[in-house]
């Protein structure tokens, strides 16, 4: 009988690589363990991980006893609507400490009724003045923040109220950059793996057989473009349709696969997103996918007959969306061989 898949997508227990995020983590927890107010904000396309490495860092903080809520914000959400999420979440940590006897109930049932309408900024006093000397610290946890409507506006007013406070932090996960980043903000980049992290990652879960061949390792890693979402849903379609007695998962085995894989991958991941972008945008796209190298700004342009100004907007565009990605020299590629190949697919 074949063991369980190890490569569950959606398996927020194992994380491929990231020790340098954990390390910066941990720093980050300790400042504001120790009196600081700082900001991580972390960027990366879609699969690069954010929302497993919030969940992530959340039980770190919780670790520690901080304060931890989490949210993740809806597309255009404003600010006050984001404060109620979070004093929701907030009022149900606070209700976990008179259950364990640090807080009276008349202290917490004064806490909700005197911040369940007011500002973030009041939401954050009156845990100062609920708990006093014994308050933990708090961090905050806002997935997809680049929804929030007026998003930078939002993250300067956090970036103040975090300079006037003492044991606080925000963690806020985005996939388009920002144009104007406060001092307070540590800025995290989730770039692609590296191909010994995706090694470590294979070694890790296929403890025994079956073991993935070289050729097969190379050609995932490649083709998915140091993608950590998108190496788990690979290698999860691979596993499901390996045979009970077969010991290596091969090239030939990828090669074979490769039709259900770009099924799977148009209706659950690729369909959607290549939606997203305009008529004008998919022609850049498709210039991209077909190059199969980085093209700069000047040589896209040129190939979509266009002036360097608008390639350069729609290069960006594609990039905030999570289409393309920005490598060595300013160049721009396909975040993914698979993703080009349904590029390519459409005409």
């Amino acid at each position: 009988m074949k063991a369980p898949n190890p490569f569950a997508p959606w398996d927020e227990s194992t994380i491929i690589g990231r020790k340098e995020q954990f390390k910066a983590f941990e720093d980050f927890l300790e400042r504001v363990s120790a009196g600081d107010s700082r900001i991580l904000l972390l960027k990366g396309t879609p699969g690069s991980g954010k929302g497993m490495l919030m969940r992530r860092f959340q039980n770190d903080a919780s670790k520690r006893k901080m304060f931890a809520p989490y949210i993740k914000a809806s597309k255009n959400e404003k600010l006050d609507r984001l404060t109620k999420e979070l004093f929701q979440e907030l009022e149900s940590e606070v209700m976990d400490n008179v259950d364990s006897g640090v807080l009276s109930e008349g202290k917490a049932r004064s806490f909700s009724a005197q911040s369940r309408s007011g500002t973030l900024r009041i939401l954050i006093n009156n845990l100062w003045k609920t708990f006093g000397h014994s308050f933990p610290g708090i961090i905050f946890f806002v997935d997809d923040f680049d929804s929030v409507r007026k998003n930078e506006d939002v993250l300067r007013h956090i970036s103040n109220i975090a300079s006037e406070k003492r044991n606080i932090g925000f963690v806020l996960s985005a996939t388009r950059k920002f144009r104007r980043i406060p001092e307070n903000v540590e800025e995290m980049d989730l770039g692609p793996l590296e191909e010994y992290e995706f090694r470590d990652y294979l070694s890790k879960v296929l403890k025994k057989e079956p073991k993935m061949g070289e050729e097969c390792t190379k050609s995932v890693y490649k083709d998915c473009g140091g993608n950590p979402k998108l190496i788990k849903q690979v290698c999860w379609i691979l596993y499901e349709n390996l045979k009970e007695n077969e010991k290596v998962i091969t090239k030939a085995h990828y090669s074979a696969n490769m039709r259900n894989i770009m099924s799977f991958l148009s209706r659950d991941w690729f369909g959607k997103l290549y939606s997203s972008a305009s008529a004008q945008e998919k022609t850049i796209l498709k210039i991209l996918a077909r190059a199969n190298k980085p093209l700069s700004v000047k040589e896209t342009a040129r190939q979509a007959n266009k002036s360097m100004g608008p390639a350069a907007t729609l290069l960006l565009r594609l990039e905030a969306k999570g289409h393309i990605v920005k490598v060595k020299r300013g160049k721009y590629q396909v975040f993914s061989g698979l993703y080009s190949k349904f590029i390519k697919e459409r005409g």
